[in-house]
């Protein structure tokens, strides 16, 4: 069995494209979450309606500047994270990258990690990128350090960038080249390989 639709597929996670019914899964997570670190807009109101629109215009580009997946279990289809390439420059060939899993039960334990490591092979394998970056809240040592496991690099800190509990606090800037990337996965280092669905 595998997940419908699977672009990448992992041995325990696949990314397909985001659906507007994965829409009610991620706002209930949004509502949810109670460590503010991992919530990049902090604590705002978040709808359902909200996200199916967001979801919806995703499509309407004619040449897309997003390409947002849905994390799913390999073999099922609920959407268990989100996956995403923003602000692509596709004359510069780079991007920026964000994942994030919903649940607290699924993280730590390295669900994370591989539905990153294949949105990095998309990335550069698929659409030929050059490097992409990734940004991360100070005060979130966690996905700094995921961040670190799977290929990134510290590139900088914004500072100031951020509001919580109000007090101003820095944003991490992480980058990943391609160059680097190949090297780590012709070395076998972190990198899960993915597996093509089959029918």
């Amino acid at each position: 069995m595998v997940t419908r639709n699977a672009v990448k597929t992992g041995e325990r996670v696949s990314l397909r494209p985001l659906e507007v019914g994965d829409a009610r899964a991620i706002a209930a997570a949004g509502h949810l979450e109670d460590d503010a670190g991992l919530l990049m807009d902090g604590r705002v109101p978040t709808s359902v309606l909200a996200f199916e629109a967001s979801i919806r215009k995703l499509g309407q580009a004619k040449v897309p500047e997003a390409v947002m997946f849905a994390i799913c279990r390999t073999g099922e289809d609920a959407c268990i994270g989100t996956a995403s390439i923003r602000h692509i420059d596709w004359m510069n060939r780079t991007a920026e990258t964000g994942s994030g899993l919903l649940w607290p039960a699924d993280r730590n334990q390295g669900l994370g990690t591989e539905a990153k490591l294949l949105l990095l092979e998309y990335a550069f394998v698929d659409l030929g990128l050059h490097v992409l970056s990734s940004f991360v809240f100070a005060g979130n040592a966690r996905s700094a350090r995921a961040l670190e496991k799977q290929g990134y690099r510290l590139a900088g800190r914004l500072r100031a960038e951020v509001q919580r509990g109000g007090a101003f606090h820095d944003y991490l800037v992480y980058d990943v080249l391609r160059a680097d990337w190949e090297r780590a996965r012709a070395g076998g280092r972190d990198h899960v390989p993915s597996r093509h669905p089959t029918s």
